[in-house]
């Protein structure tokens, strides 16, 4: 049975993605780098924001590592994104809806994010207020996916073994910690990775919305 549900935050509670790119092009503008677009934003994120910024400056997912550039960039972006964390950013239909209806089964429920924690708290916090306990995104105390120190510390906080948890996410990155944490994932088809890249690294479970979500967060 499952007493925990733990949610990534982009593409699967919320579309953060017009924020994000509009965030991403404020500091390739200042860069003097080409823009980006929101489909490349989509495959950019997802491994935390040095690494979207490093392929907004390439240009592509595969890149080398230009740490003083990217650096910068992040700088550029945090300061234009702290105006605008929630402008276009929408949660998904039924999200809510799906959230409510595991509350009142008792289900725990938490935020790990690959975005930087004080985005993640305050965005959550704007769409979501007293719904999640605890809310982390990447910091200190909570690596970034798919290091399994803070999930495992999330569970700990919320007095659940991983194996009574689940993993909700878009992301490869997402279903590697749920396997390296010894939790269930269920990998969301709204996202922004297609179902073929999650079937390759391993997804075997699947939610086409958040309806299908909650009937399989509850038949664990």
């Amino acid at each position: 049975m499952i007493k925990l549900a733990v949610f990534d935050l982009d593409g699967t509670l919320l579309d953060t993605v017009p924020d994000l790119t509009s965030a991403m092009n404020d500091a390739m503008r200042r860069m003097g780098a080409a823009p980006i677009t929101v489909a490349q934003a989509r495959e950019y994120i997802g491994n935390g924001i040095k690494k979207f910024a490093n392929r907004a400056l390439c240009g592509r997912y595969d890149c080398p590592d230009m740490p003083e550039e990217s650096e910068r960039a992040v700088k550029y972006f945090k300061e234009y994104y702290a105006a605008h964390l929630t402008d276009s950013t929408r949660p998904y239909d039924g999200i809510y809806e799906m959230l409510s209806a595991l509350r009142g089964r008792g289900v725990r429920l938490a935020v790990m994010s690959n975005k930087y924690d004080s985005a993640t708290k305050y965005i959550i916090n704007s769409f979501f207020p007293g719904v999640f306990d605890p809310v982390y995104g990447e910091c200190d105390v909570c690596k970034r996916k798919p290091d399994p120190s803070g999930y495992l510390m999330i569970c700990g906080v919320c007095g659940v073994t991983p194996s009574c948890s689940v993993m909700i996410g878009d992301s490869v990155t997402d279903l590697q910690v749920a396997l390296n944490a010894g939790a269930h994932p269920i990998a969301v088809e709204w996202g922004y990775r297609s179902r073929q890249t999650l079937e390759a690294a391993g997804a075997r479970v699947f939610a086409s919305d958040p309806d299908e979500l909650l009937r399989l967060i509850l038949s664990l």
